[in-house]
């Protein structure tokens, strides 16, 4: 999502991200719960904070999530320590076991923290660059769709520079129409359904949102 690609050659990223309210940390630690392939999830009703936890590794580890509702908030990506104040800043107070869980995140080697956000650009293309997955089109976590997203662009790229003879700017431009109906859909699964899964009719709509004429069996593509 924070792609320099992007920042160089189409603009600064607050131009294309959209904020959605939330911040996201994940981090692991010892299955100090005694979880056995349970998972557990919270939320604080009148904060809008919480977060999850679930067992890895045969039970041994919890891959926790810790989240909260703000507008933005400016911080240093690359300052971890930071990041995790800020996350036992706006759970604090809450009760459970989250004192443990904010305990064990300050301990965490492997963290993640960002915003929940989405890029949204009126083009993903210029001169000889086109910009693919969470560069061009993040969905954010909240959509679950963001590997998917990144791997059917790709190859709808590869598949059009393949069909334009490598003349790039028609591969480009069949890129845009095909993709653009797909990450619309996609973009939609956050976004209309913010606080909880997306219903079953909207999955299979986004699913089904682009054509790949290609043997899945086989990784073939089907007659033109």
């Amino acid at each position: 999502m924070h792609s320099t690609v992007r920042r160089l050659v189409f603009g600064p990223e607050q131009q294309f991200s959209t904020h959605l309210g939330q911040y996201l940390a994940i981090f692991p630690m010892a299955n100090v719960l005694g979880l056995d392939n349970w998972q557990v999830w919270f939320r604080d009703g009148t904060s809008g904070a919480g977060g999850g936890v679930y067992p890895v590794r045969d039970n041994t580890e919890l891959r926790v999530t810790l989240g909260f509702m703000s507008e933005p908030v400016t911080y240093d990506y690359r300052d971890t320590e930071q990041q995790k104040q800020i996350v036992a800043e706006r759970l604090a107070g809450l009760g459970w076991e989250v004192p443990k869980l904010l305990s064990a995140m300050a301990e965490a080697p492997d963290f993640y923290f960002d915003v929940m956000s989405q890029i949204r650009m009126d083009r993903w293309t210029t001169g000889r660059v086109a910009l693919l997955g969470d560069a061009g089109y993040c969905a954010s976590v909240l959509s679950g769709q963001g590997t998917s997203l990144a791997l059917v662009g790709a190859y709808v790229l590869a598949d059009e520079l393949g069909r334009s003879d490598i003349d790039h700017t028609a591969a480009f431009a069949a890129y845009e129409r095909r993709m653009r109906p797909f990450v619309a859909l996609n973009q939609a699964l956050a976004t209309e359904n913010p606080d909880g899964p997306a219903p079953e009719e909207s999955l299979n709509r986004a699913k089904n949102g682009i054509s790949l004429d290609v043997d899945v069996s086989t990784g073939r593509r089907g007659p033109d």
